[in-house]
């Protein structure tokens, strides 16, 4: 998994038992070993600077990371001495616009066959967009199939995004806005790769005008199931706390606070009122951030929110990637409908043989 915030790529060796007949097919899974790869401050360029390239520029980048997702791979397995039967491939997203028909992730998953000689799930998303969904979120999936004790689940990373079951056992779901990358540009104006556990947001203070301006952004306004694009994070959300005259810890205090709200603000309408008394499973690097999560406990008192903790805390959507990868080799539909808003659940992803 390689996310919008950079921080790296996530590897994670999974194992799965599957009954194909069952309601749900997982019985039993576990992540066995796991570690996260920082990209070097080249890859790190390359990445944040996809959206601007020329097709060229743009398919060169395909190529270069599923060999570099490919030897990374290589050495994790030799590394531990794994003997995995499949690998399934995110990619580094670059351009996320489901009205227009297309989601497009880099990684050439070829390569990455190539280069570890297993098999390779990639394209995780296409299916769902031709059947008039978002493409996304995927972590419904990993939610439904792999904690079926929580009724609410909250994804922190460098898109915030939230799942809640319903009484029929669907999940509803959506993008909320951006989060980890939002926060960790704010901490980089003062010279932190990030703001840990949430110290700098707390030290702050509210700047009112901007959670207004905040809450004005119209995609904040929109109706779910919906999802969001890197790109406007970059272009519509980051100018307004880029530009703002506010301290970093106001700005940072300000995003904080306003994005727990507004969390909880969307789970409870979104849930018809229901985000009651429930368990809250909350992951990504976001979890880490106590500030948040505080704020999060304020906003949801009736809530249990439970930040999850070693492998699960931090390879969650890793383990959700492998699984995807796992349903699309078994043909079982890895995309919820009732999350991406599309026709009928659909089966995704694009196999490469070894």
């Amino acid at each position: 998994m390689s996310g919008s915030s950079l921080d790296g790529l996530d590897l994670a060796l999974c194992t799965f038992t599957l009954d194909k007949g069952a309601a749900r097919p997982v019985i039993r899974w576990s992540i066995e070993v796991a570690e996260t790869i920082a990209y070097p401050t080249d890859w790190k360029d390359r990445l944040r600077q996809a959206t601007s390239g020329s097709g060229q520029t743009s398919w060169h980048l395909h190529a270069d990371l599923g060999t570099y997702i490919g030897k990374q791979c290589r050495q994790f397995i030799e590394r531990h001495a794994l003997r995995p039967d499949l690998i399934g491939c995110h990619g580094h997203t670059v351009f996320h616009e489901p009205a227009s028909g297309f989601s497009v992730q880099l990684g050439d998953g070829a390569r990455i066959a190539a280069l570890t000689g297993l098999p390779v799930v990639t394209e995780l998303r296409s299916a769902d967009i031709a059947a008039g969904g978002q493409g996304a979120p995927l972590a419904p999936v990993a939610d439904h199939h792999l904690f079926p004790d929580y009724a609410a689940f909250l994804n922190l990373g460098g898109i915030a995004n939230f799942s809640l079951r319903t009484p029929d056992g669907r999940l509803l779901a959506g993008d909320v806005t951006g989060c980890c990358q939002v926060l960790d540009r704010l901490a980089a104006l003062a010279g932190q790769p990030y703001d840990s556990g949430g110290q700098l947001a707390r030290s702050g203070q509210p700047l009112p005008h901007l959670a207004e301006q905040l809450d004005a952004l119209p995609y904040h306004r929109q109706p779910y199931p919906k999802s969001l694009s890197n790109q406007w994070v970059i272009e519509q959300l980051w100018p307004l706390l880029a530009q703002h005259s506010g301290t970093v810890k106001d700005r940072l205090h300000t995003f904080t606070t306003w994005l727990a709200g507004k969390i909880a603000r969307d789970m409870r309408q979104t849930g018809g009122g229901a985000a009651g008394e429930m368990k809250l499973l909350v992951s990504g690097g976001g979890a880490r951030n106590t500030f948040l999560v505080d704020r999060l406990r304020t906003h949801l008192p009736q809530v249990a929110v439970e930040a999850a903790g070693g492998y699960v805390g931090d390879f969650k959507e890793a383990a959700l990637i492998a699984l995807c990868a796992l349903f699309r080799e078994q043909r079982l539909p890895n995309s919820l409908a009732s999350a991406t808003g599309a026709r009928h659940d659909t089966v995704n992803g694009a196999l490469h043989a070894a």
